[in-house]
């Protein structure tokens, strides 16, 4: 015997249930009773059914398994303009075919895992996913006001082998935005549509040109800040050449020497806590007196 609750759904009576290794199918009508006016001409009470059909609708899992709801739907039809129509399913999503609450797990969902592992855990298309997702984002922009920050931040993330363009408030430490390219002509067009560019005082980035060339054409009068970050990293870049440059002429014992504790070389002092490191350094710098100097140079860089 079948629980009447199972599904709780209350507007649904359950016919069947078909059960199998991986699947719940549940087959229901609903309790409520047939419209009493037409949807299309507003005419009421001259409607009769007009036979009905099963539509299948995705469901959250239960018990591990993927549910399933075949609908038995009324569909009625207006004698005044011969109009046909289904009955309303509230706790349905008929667009998409899937129920509300699935509706709103599939948006949270979305957020941590990807739609390919979404969809097959609950049995719908990717591309449901997908929309539903894209949907939600939809709303969500729509209930958020954006405000222009003080201390604007363009910087990029290497996703799917290649750049994205992310914009971000510094102050407040959050994303604000990614685009598919970071090109000068795309980042004049995204900061040319922010609202009260004005109030933009600081602008946080790094050495990549297009960035400073679209900043000078839009905000002028925000100051540039390089991050200290992709400085600094430049120091280590060209340590790690004239490292290299070592390694010529030398014997295969100093040459394994340079390849070995290369790590040392691009560490701060003040992180080499093992002793061992710190010997290890010392020889380093004693055994190559220009790789000595430029670590020397590198850490007076850092200091600044």
């Amino acid at each position: 015997m079948i629980p009447i609750n199972m599904l709780n759904l209350s507007n649904f009576k359950i016919l069947n249930l078909q059960e199998s290794e991986n699947d719940y199918r549940f087959l229901v009508e609903t309790k409520s009773p047939s419209p009493y006016y037409c949807p299309k001409c507003g005419t009421i009470a001259n409607l009769y059914k007009h036979g009905k059909k099963n539509q299948l609708f995705f469901d959250l899992p239960m018990h591990a398994k993927r549910v399933g709801i075949y609908v038995k739907r009324q569909r009625n039809k207006c004698r005044e303009c011969s109009g046909t129509f289904f009955e309303n399913l509230p706790d349905m999503d008929v667009n998409r075919s899937v129920t509300n609450r699935l509706m709103d797990w599939i948006k949270e969902a979305s957020l941590e895992k990807t739609f390919t592992s979404v969809a097959e855990e609950v049995g719908v298309d990717e591309k449901t996913v997908r929309n539903i997702f894209n949907d939600y984002v939809s709303e969500l922009e729509a209930q958020t006001e954006f405000r222009t920050p003080k201390w604007l931040g363009l910087d990029e993330v290497h996703l799917l082998k290649n750049y994205r363009f992310v914009v971000t408030d510094v102050e407040n430490k959050s994303v604000i935005d990614i685009l598919r390219k970071r090109n000068k002509d795309v980042v004049i067009s995204y900061l040319s549509k922010l609202k009260d560019i004005d109030k933009v005082e600081l602008v946080a980035m790094d050495m990549w040109n297009p960035y400073k060339g679209a900043v000078n054409s839009v905000i002028p009068h925000a100051k540039i800040v390089i991050d200290n970050f992709h400085v600094v990293r430049l120091a280590n870049e060209v340590l790690e050449k004239i490292r290299k440059a070592n390694r010529q002429n030398v014997s295969a014992k100093e040459y394994w020497q340079l390849m070995r504790y290369r790590y040392v070389l691009l560490k701060r002092r003040e992180d080499l806590n093992d002793f061992n490191d710190q010997i290890k350094l010392q020889v380093r710098i004693d055994m190559f007196s220009l790789l000595g100097q430029a670590y020397e140079l590198k850490e007076q860089f850092f200091d600044i």
